[in-house]
């Protein structure tokens, strides 16, 4: 599956003279509901939540529902408001992203979804917490900004929470969790959506029971994938990089966690049955230029202008 590409054939990166690129900022308030409101997390945990070298930059826009305000005003903000994480969100709001993205055909669909939700809180979660509720209301509408090129950290007082995305341009980045071949066209997706698609990309066709988040929860636990051993060193070769250790292989025992619920890069491919989804259309940001198996760098083209 793996092809040759200038990063494995060199043990160099590629990356394009030609590039455009812009500043962003992460969105300090998203993160701050993410995590339960606990400022000093963000703080001693940076790294978890930070803007990495090399991590996909997704935006932060009005959220999914209308009547809702923006997160801190987001539209005031000099710089896109960008996140690389979902942090530590709610089971119960992370299915409701999950179900925004995976289950609904057109927006029309999309629109019922979030109006039941919205009018019967209680047929989706019934213990659901105020938190949960909190991040349901404000989930963001996301979107593909870019390829960080630099570091911002998601809390001010850490230091500086800007930096720099590359929005056009050829690069290397780390495939995610399924193969990728040259020309393919490229999407993102975040982590909590990989047991939506079988081992090759594909799509799984909608969840019957998509109106309560338990539902969902057995739906993911159900299609859960054992990766092959190569697959698995390669992503625990990743995710050491992010600082995700094991409880046995946390450096002097520290009770630390690295960074999870990241955005990963994923070929774009239609349901099982054939179909497309809209809305992996809608998060195309570029095109393979080698192939690549999971966990492993590979060429991009970053081109969502073109697109």
């Amino acid at each position: 599956m793996s092809g040759p590409n200038v990063a494995s054939a060199t043990g160099t990166r590629l990356d394009s003279a030609a590039k455009h690129q812009i500043a962003v900022r992460t969105s300090y308030e998203h993160l701050l509901s993410w995590v339960g409101y606990e400022q000093v997390v963000l703080q001693k945990e940076k790294h978890a939540f930070s803007v990495a070298k090399d991590d996909i930059t997704i935006g932060v826009a009005r959220p999914v529902r209308r009547n809702e305000n923006g997160r801190g005003v987001t539209r005031n903000k000099a710089y896109v408001s960008v996140v690389s994480t979902l942090a530590r969100m709610e089971t119960s709001a992370k299915n409701y992203l999950i179900a925004l993205y995976h289950n609904h055909r057109n927006h029309a669909e999309r629109d019922s979804f979030i109006q039941f939700i919205e009018r019967r809180p209680e047929v989706w979660d019934p213990n659901m917490s105020e938190i949960a509720k909190k991040q349901i209301a404000e989930m963001p509408e996301f979107f593909f900004v870019g390829v960080s090129v630099g570091f911002a950290y998601p809390h001010p007082l850490s230091g500086d929470n800007t930096c720099t995305s590359m929005i056009g341009g050829m690069r290397t980045i780390m495939n995610g969790p399924f193969p990728i071949d040259t020309g393919d066209k490229v999407q993102w997706i975040w982590e909590a959506e990989s047991n939506c698609f079988n081992k090759t990309g594909y799509r799984y066709p909608p969840i019957s029971d998509s109106r309560r988040s338990e539902g969902i929860s057995v739906f993911l636990r159900t299609h859960d994938k054992t990766l092959s051993r190569d697959d698995a060193i390669r992503k625990l070769t990743y995710e050491h990089s992010n600082g995700v250790f094991t409880a046995g292989q946390k450096p002097n025992g520290a009770p630390y966690d690295g960074k999870k619920e990241i955005a990963y890069v994923k070929a774009v491919r239609p349901r099982t049955d054939g179909t497309e989804n809209p809305f992996d259309k809608m998060r195309e940001f570029g095109k393979a230029l080698s192939s690549a198996r999971p966990f492993e760098p590979f060429d991009i083209l970053i081109g969502r202008q073109s697109m």
